[in-house]
């Protein structure tokens, strides 16, 4: 068991160290400046300059690699370029909510499926059996962001029934913020 947590623990850290490398290249690959980018049309070269600077832009493509890993294993995530306040400051402060939207997909997920993959085990090759499968199949081959967007349209702007953003004040109010994401991700 230890072993097997392990080798998922190497392969996760490997698929980030993956991940973040291809958003470096990435972004020394597209054409275009990403500082004129992020200030807009109206940036002078000065302000550029020390985007750049600030960002670390003007420095070689490994030092700014080794950069980013270094300050990620001392958890230094970087400042976030509009408000300046440090990166892992807004995370931990979003925390609560995502750790709220995992578990209410998960109790989703969880009060949805076993009572339908239950009944649909009892009365196999029946009907609901077949509706069952073939609504299971399509909700794993739909990504969550498709049927996020979906479900929005339909429930919170066609029939104005649930909120479209926020997360609401309060615990009635959170769980009713919480169904449109909770579905779709669940």
């Amino acid at each position: 068991m230890w072993l097997y947590l392990l080798k998922r623990i190497v392969l996760a850290i490997t698929i980030v160290v993956i991940a973040v490398t291809l958003v470096f290249l990435m972004i020394h690959a597209v054409p275009g400046d990403p500082a004129a980018a992020l200030l807009g049309p109206r940036a002078t070269p000065e302000m550029k300059a020390q985007l750049h600077q600030q960002m670390g832009l003007d420095k070689p493509f490994i030092v700014q690699i080794a950069t980013f890993f270094g300050g990620l294993l001392h958890g230094n995530l970087g400042f976030d370029v509009f408000s300046q306040r440090p990166v892992a400051d807004i995370v931990f402060e979003q925390l609560p909510y995502t750790i709220e939207l995992v578990l209410a997909s998960i109790l989703w997920s969880v009060v949805v499926a076993v009572p339908l993959g239950c009944y649909s085990a009892m009365t196999r090759n029946a009907v609901i059996d077949q509706v069952v499968g073939i609504v299971a199949v399509a909700t794993i081959a739909i990504p969550s962001f498709v049927m996020a967007v979906y479900a929005l349209l339909i429930f919170a702007i066609v029939l104005g029934w649930l909120p479209a953003i926020g997360a609401g004040e309060g615990l009635s109010d959170s769980l009713v913020h919480l169904i449109l994401p909770a579905f779709a991700i669940g």
